[in-house]
């Protein structure tokens, strides 16, 4: 019994050193408030008020009557550093950038395209959070179901190691299987530290993502109606409006390119050479650019390249979405039909195992062979488990790729 007793002490030991704490679960915390407060923490969040607020300036540029800055202009002229017959002359003015015709049009198109798109960026980013909360919980079910498994097979390994221990102090078994039972039970203690790890690690990924301290209780989704993807996808319903943000985006750069007309109005005040007084007069005049397409198209090249960019992506992530869709729906269906036949063989397992250990007390069976209908038990219970919990997390992953939140 020394040794028995020097492996679980030294168990111990090492458990104290770095214990496992388990992440609580909170039920009155549901997956949307875990939602709320991820989205609001995570990285991206601090786009989206860039975002609004660009928006707003382009509306509000689209809202002033006039294309751009106005100027103020101020000229003086005299020969007093030349011929000095007393010419002198003043001119001042105000320059007003004027709108071309149907460029007030595009910028308000632009305000109105970025102010969608600003609020549809909301939207697919509480998506992609979504997929990945979604993604960490379900790894957290998995891994704690691998970790209860665990400490059901070590409980079940202590169990039979004692029936060992037993029949051979009464001279019934060799020192062999008292050997063997044990060397059984140190490495499904073993898989039970494993276990412990791996789901620490998903805790800790559900930490990193969430910021939160504790987690909801995993609840299965109702699987969508929907069967394929839907204009009113976040992820496309976003990429539409970057197109439609890029498309008015290149046609604020055709009229830019062009240049806006500019109306100068302004007093001059002048005196020729050899007079006495001054003349006041009032002037306006107007700057009309033209031509130059070898100029502009220089300048819209590069929105058009935008658009081009938007329009290539949008076409990807449709092809992608539906891919998804299709990988999803496929995995639901195979655990469904895996699920099944895995409960009847857990079920066979079970009851093998529990004959074949009543035959071990009786002497009818070897505890190698017992050991095999163990090992078989334990890995038909896992997979059954792990189907019924991977059955759930295809179902939100369906409800993922669909878009649904």
């Amino acid at each position: 019994m020394a040794f028995a007793v020097s492996v679980a002490g030294s168990a111990v030991a090492a458990s104290t050193e770095h214990e496992h704490v388990a992440l609580p679960t909170d039920v009155t915390l549901s997956m949307t408030d875990a939602l709320d407060y991820t989205v609001t923490r995570y990285p991206s969040f601090l786009e989206l008020d860039a975002r609004g607020e660009e928006a707003q300036a382009w509306s509000e540029r689209g809202d002033s009557w006039l294309a751009g800055q106005p100027a103020l202009s101020f000229r003086y002229q005299t020969d007093r550093w030349g011929d000095d017959q007393g010419l002198e002359e003043f001119e001042s003015g105000i320059e007003l950038p004027l709108w071309r015709w149907g460029e007030r049009s595009a910028v308000r198109s632009l305000g109105a395209a970025l102010t969608t798109e600003s609020d549809l960026a909301t939207v697919a980013l509480r998506w992609e959070v979504a997929g990945q909360l979604r993604g960490v919980v379900w790894d957290i079910a998995l891994a704690d179901n691998d970790h209860e498994l665990a400490e059901e097979a070590l409980q079940t390994a202590t169990e039979l190691t004692s029936i060992v221990e037993r029949r051979h102090a009464l001279g019934d078994v060799a020192l062999s299987d008292v050997l063997l039972v044990r060397t059984s039970q140190l490495e499904l203690q073993s898989a039970l530290i494993d276990a412990q790890a791996r789901l620490l690690d998903t805790q800790r990924a559900y930490q990193s993502l969430t910021m939160l301290d504790r987690r909801p209780a995993v609840m299965a989704e109702t699987q969508s109606t929907r069967h394929e993807i839907s204009p009113e996808h976040p992820a496309l319903s976003f990429i539409n409006a970057e197109l439609d943000r890029a498309v008015a985006s290149q046609l604020v750069a055709e009229n830019r390119a062009k240049q806006s007309p500019t109306l100068l109005i302004g007093p001059r005040r002048e005196r020729a050479a050899f007079g006495d007084e001054f003349d006041e007069s009032v002037g306006i005049s107007v700057r009309i650019p033209f031509g130059g397409s070898a100029h502009t198209r220089t300048t819209v090249a590069e929105s058009v390249r935008g658009t081009a960019a938007v329009r290539s992506a949008r076409s990807q992530l449709i092809r992608a979405l539906n891919l998804k869709l299709h990988e999803a729906a496929h995995e639901l269906d195979v655990a469904r039909r895996n699920l099944g036949v895995a409960g009847e063989l857990a079920s066979l397992a079970e009851h093998q195992y529990t004959m074949g250990l009543s035959g071990y007390e009786n002497g009818e069976l070897d505890l190698i062979d017992l050991l095999k209908l163990r090992t078989v038990m334990l890995s038909a219970k896992r997979r059954r488990n792990a189907l019924a919990i991977e059955e759930k997390r295809q179902i939100a992953f369906y409800n993922q790729a669909v878009g649904e939140l």
